[in-house]
């Protein structure tokens, strides 16, 4: 009975192996490279593979290491580890570098052509490009063109090759040319009110910046070409400005138009990014070069509705020792704080005739052509269109009565 046991025992184990080997067979059969990212078109693209014919793609599929992606129409989106995203859109072209792979579940993203929307994870997002490669930590557009450019929205993009390193900081961009050397500074980003990334991270501050532009283009019209250009006449707009300390006449620019000195001083007053000289360096040196005041603002942290808070009291509190405004612009806004409308210069006199008093005739006569003859006693005021008014009508009320009295 001991020797059935065992033998019993023994078929059960190798029936096991048996069932083993098959699953792993079936498995090794089916089994295919692990996928580095899942793309999701919205529109059409095409996916090369190595190996196998070019696909055509309306939805969703797996990508692999050595796949390359080219948008044809619409947009389209790449999903890799770690949380970080490429957003594509017509003429974008880009390969998932098997160079770049860890371990076959990971690849490096090659930039061929178009733009491209990189968003990173919690580790930046490595690129290659022709001619250098791209980190973004946070969000930035790249474009590969005839040139490389990297327009960071948040963050920042580090570009590097063999000799060169440059940093790109949000809401600035640097463009690279094939082949060429780096740059030796960035400059603001060209916000674009037709480009759909730029509107999604840019679009308050693209409004902003035309807001502010508007009442500085508006106060500095108001002013004599002599006024507003000094400290003096700022610390009466802005109370806090004229209880700071470090505001004093080193920091007015007698050139800069005084409406770009209002929006420049109120940004530095609601912004906390350091000292305040050092934020009024900020301001004014990102805004020279370049940048409209949304994006400055939003450069220094500044939320809309206290700056136009804080520009609309500066221009409520300025002098009333405006300009004419120009015609059309209908009552300025830049008036004291009373709110009552602008001075204008009234409107010269009519050459209507004065009409008759109540109780005179009503007989309606036609007035005749005025004449330059002088009668004797006429009205000489030293106001030609007083006199010729005058003086015609007397000629009429004679000639009126003198026909009365005849025909008596």
């Amino acid at each position: 009975m001991t020797r059935t046991c065992r033998t019993v025992r023994a078929r059960r184990a190798s029936v096991a192996a048996v069932l083993l080997l098959s699953v792993g067979l079936v498995g090794c059969r089916h089994s295919s490279p692990s996928a580095t990212g899942r793309l999701t078109v919205n529109g059409q693209a095409e996916v090369t593979r190595p190996g196998e014919k070019q696909r055509e793609v309306t939805a969703a599929r797996d990508l692999r290491v050595g796949d390359r992606v080219r948008v044809r129409q619409g947009t389209a989106q790449i999903r890799l580890a770690d949380g970080q995203n490429l957003e594509l859109r017509l003429g974008s072209d880009v390969e998932l570098d098997a160079a770049g792979a860890a371990g076959g579940a990971h690849a490096k993203p090659v930039l061929m052509d178009g733009d491209f929307l990189v968003t990173s994870g919690d580790a930046p997002f490595a690129l290659s490009t022709t001619g250098a490669d791209v980190a973004v930590k946070g969000a930035a557009r790249v474009s590969r063109g005839t040139a490389l450019l990297v327009a960071t929205y948040q963050g920042s993009a580090v570009l590097s090759s063999a000799n060169n390193t440059l940093t790109v900081p949000a809401l600035r961009q640097a463009a690279v040319q094939a082949a060429g050397p780096f740059p030796t500074r960035v400059v603001p980003l060209e916000p674009s009110t037709s480009d759909a990334w730029d509107q999604r991270f840019l679009s308050d501050a693209i409004e902003l910046g035309n807001q502010l532009a508007a009442r500085s283009q508006g106060f500095t019209a108001q002013l004599g070409a002599t006024d507003g250009r000094t400290a003096t006449f700022f610390k009466g707009l802005f109370p806090r400005l004229a209880a700071e300390p470090a505001f004093d006449a080193s920091l007015v620019s007698p050139s800069r138009p005084p409406g770009d000195t209002l929006v420049g001083a109120a940004i530095t007053l609601e912004g906390t990014h350091g000292a305040f000289a050092d934020r009024w360096r900020a301001v004014f040196g990102f805004h020279d070069e370049g940048a409209p005041w949304g994006l400055v603002a939003l450069d220094q942290g500044v939320n809309r509705v206290p700056l136009l808070q804080s520009v609309e009291g500066a221009i409520s509190n300025a002098p009333a020792t405006f300009a004419q405004g120009s015609p059309g612009t209908g009552p300025s806004s830049l008036n004291p704080g009373t709110g009552s409308p602008a001075t204008t210069v009234p409107p010269p006199p009519t050459t209507t005739p004065p009409t008759v008093p109540r109780g005179r005739p009503t007989t309606t006569t036609t007035m005749p052509p005025a004449t330059t003859t002088t009668t004797r006693g006429a009205l000489n005021t030293g106001s030609p269109l007083v006199d010729d008014t005058v003086n015609s009508l007397v000629d009429t009320l004679s000639g009126l009565l003198r026909s009365l009295g005849n025909g008596g």
